[in-house]
C-alpha cells in the first residue's frame, strides 16, 4: 500500500460518507414526497460528513463556494462584519437546515459559519446538486424554499428595527420554540446553545440588557431560568409582547 493509498484511507475514516437513507434529520432536509429511489441515490450526491467541535469554523467569509452544507446534529451561528468592521451574528442553524445559500450569487461565501456546540454537518457539492435538481422536481421545490426561508430570515431581522429590547428577546425566544417543535423536541423546555454575548450580538443589544430582560422575563413568570437551560412557562404574555400596540409594548423601552 503506497503512501496516496494509505492516506486516502485515513481521510475516509476520519470524515465518513453521508447517507440520507439511515439519516434521522432526513424529513428536515428533504422533501416529503421524495421517493425512497431517489433517496437512495441522493447518497451518491451527499459528500462526507464532517464533525465540528465547539467554536470550530465550517468556512469562512470570502471563502470560495463548492458546497451547500446541511446539519445533521448541533447549533451554529453565521457571522459577518458590521460597519465598524465588527462581527456581527447574523443567524443561528440546527438540525436539517442548510447553510452557505448567501454565496450562490457571487461564487464566496458572504458570512463566515462557526459552530456553537459538537455538531455534525454533510457536505453537499453544490454542482451535483444542480444537476439532480434537474431530475428531481420535489428537490427543486425543496432548494427554492430554503432559499425562500433565508429571505424570511433575513426580513424578520430587519423589523428588530422597530422593536424594543422585550420584544426581540421574545421574538427569538418564540422562534427556537417553534423550530425545536418542528424537529420533535419540547418547545417548552430547551437549552440555549448560544452565550448571551451572542444573543445581545444578534439582537443588537448588549450583554447586560440581555441579562436584565432574561431577569425580568423570570420574574414576571413568563420563563424559568436555570443557566442556559430555559422553559417558557407563559406563551400568551410573550406573544402578547409581539402583538401589542407601541404605546402599551413600551417603544422607548430597552433597545441597546
Amino acid at each position: 500500500m503506497n503512501d496516496l493509498t494509505l492516506h486516502a484511507g485515513m481521510l475516509a475514516q476520519a470524515r465518513p460518507l453521508a447517507s440520507c437513507l439511515g439519516c434521522a434529520a432526513r424529513n428536515l432536509c428533504l422533501p416529503s414526497d421524495v421517493d425512497i429511489r431517489d433517496v437512495i441515490g441522493l447518497d451518491g450526491l451527499v459528500g462526507y460528513r464532517r464533525r465540528l467541535a465547539p467554536d470550530e469554523v465550517l468556512f469562512r467569509r470570502d471563502q470560495s463556494f463548492a458546497m451547500v452544507y446541511a446539519v445533521r446534529f448541533g447549533h451554529l451561528k453565521s457571522s459577518r462584519p458590521d460597519h465598524r468592521g465588527q462581527p456581527h451574528v447574523t443567524a443561528f442553524y440546527m438540525s436539517g437546515d442548510l447553510m452557505g445559500l448567501d454565496a450562490i450569487y457571487a461564487g464566496r461565501h458572504a458570512s463566515t459559519m462557526c459552530a456553537l456546540d459538537d455538531c455534525e454537518v454533510c457536505e453537499i457539492p453544490y454542482g451535483r446538486l444542480q444537476e439532480a435538481m434537474h431530475d428531481s422536481a420535489p428537490l427543486m421545490q425543496r432548494f427554492h424554499s430554503a432559499l425562500s426561508h433565508e429571505i424570511v430570515r433575513e426580513q424578520a431581522v430587519l423589523l428588530y428595527a422597530d422593536m424594543n429590547g422585550a420584544e426581540r428577546l421574545a421574538s427569538l425566544l418564540l422562534d427556537l420554540s417553534s423550530r425545536y417543535v418542528e424537529r420533535g423536541y419540547s418547545g417548552r423546555r430547551f437549552r440555549l446553545r448560544m452565550s448571551r454575548a451572542d444573543i445581545g450580538n444578534y439582537l443588537g443589544l448588549t450583554i447586560e440588557s440581555i441579562s436584565r430582560l432574561l431577569g425580568r422575563f423570570r420574574n414576571e413568570g413568563w420563563i424559568a431560568l436555570d443557566k442556559r437551560e430555559i422553559e417558557l412557562l407563559n406563551f400568551e404574555r410573550l406573544e402578547a409582547l409581539l402583538t401589542s400596540a407601541p404605546t402599551e409594548a413600551g417603544s422607548s423601552q430597552e433597545k441597546g
